[in-house]
Formats: structure tokens, C-alpha cells, sequence
């Protein structure tokens, strides 16, 4: 397993082997083991929405206990990732440039829409995925010259429609 891989799942599946938008925490339990507790929320402690995490793969959890949204912030420069296997994870360097990801959707035959903000010009998103899933890329942009460049800070595939 290599970041390239972990990035082409995001898009041709919402996520991180189980870990994806609208699978139950329960389910993925089975799978991988218990997840760590990470709330950031401002709410009183165990109640929902809670957040959830397995190495560096951030989970938030409905209070119906399915997933709705699967984070990885890459901007660190490795991430700790769920191998598949009960308890396993592997540390993957993560350093990708928006070139890269363009190449690595191409040869997925996965389209992205590309989002710039006028406020943010620093900042690029690649959108896959069609509402109310979806899967954002975002990128900080150095020079607005040469995007090919920039790299990527996070991925978040979401479930926008969810509902209790």
C-alpha cells in the first residue's frame, strides 16, 4: 500500500478500505478493531456527533452510528493508515503534488472538478464524486503561477445527505 493507492480509493470507493461515508462504526469495528475516541466537537462528552479515528483516518459518526464523514489531513508529511487488517497500520509518506493527483484520477478514468475561491488564492480543491457524495482534495497553492505544484493538505470524503 502506497499514498497513491490510498488517494485512488478515495475516489473510486468515498474512502479508506471500510472506512467510508455510510458505513456503520459497528461494521468497521469488526473489520479493524475498536477506534480510537477523538472528539473535537464542543459538546458534553458521549454524545453525537462523536469523531473517531484509525492511525491518522479521522471518522465522524452520526448518532445513528454510521459514518459521514472519512478525513486525512496529509500536510504532515506521513500518515498512519488502516492496512485492512485487525489492529495493522502502515506509515506512508504523503507529500502529493496536484500534478500527481491529476495523473493518478486519469489513470483511475475518474473526473474531478477543480474549485478555486477568489478570497483563498492560496488554496485549490479537486471535487470527485456527484452529491450528495463526495470526495474534496485540497491543496495550498504557493505560487498561483504553477498549480501543478501545489501540494495536498487534505482529502475528506463526505455523505452531505445524511440524515438520521
Amino acid at each position: 500500500m502506497d499514498m497513491r493507492q490510498v488517494l485512488t480509493d478515495y475516489a473510486t470507493t468515498g474512502g479508506v478500505g471500510v472506512l467510508r461515508p455510510r458505513a456503520t462504526l459497528d461494521a468497521v469495528t469488526e473489520v479493524l478493531g475498536p477506534p480510537v475516541e477523538a472528539d473535537y466537537f464542543l459538546h458534553p462528552k458521549g454524545t453525537w456527533p462523536r469523531t473517531f479515528v484509525y492511525g491518522d483516518v479521522r471518522l465522524e459518526v452520526c448518532g445513528c452510528r454510521k459514518i459521514f464523514r472519512v478525513a486525512l489531513s496529509t500536510w504532515t508529511g506521513t500518515v498512519d493508515v488502516p492496512t485492512g487488517r485487525r489492529g495493522e497500520a502502515v506509515t506512508l509518506a504523503s507529500e502529493v503534488t496536484f500534478g500527481e493527483l491529476e495523473e493518478l484520477l486519469g489513470a483511475a478514468g475518474v473526473e474531478g472538478e477543480m474549485r478555486t475561491f477568489p478570497t483563498l488564492t492560496d488554496q485549490l480543491t479537486v471535487v470527485v464524486g456527484e452529491y450528495p457524495q463526495g470526495v474534496d482534495y485540497t491543496f495550498v497553492v504557493p505560487d498561483p503561477a504553477a498549480p501543478d505544484s501545489a501540494t495536498l493538505h487534505s482529502v475528506i470524503a463526505k455523505d452531505l445527505d445524511h440524515t438520521c
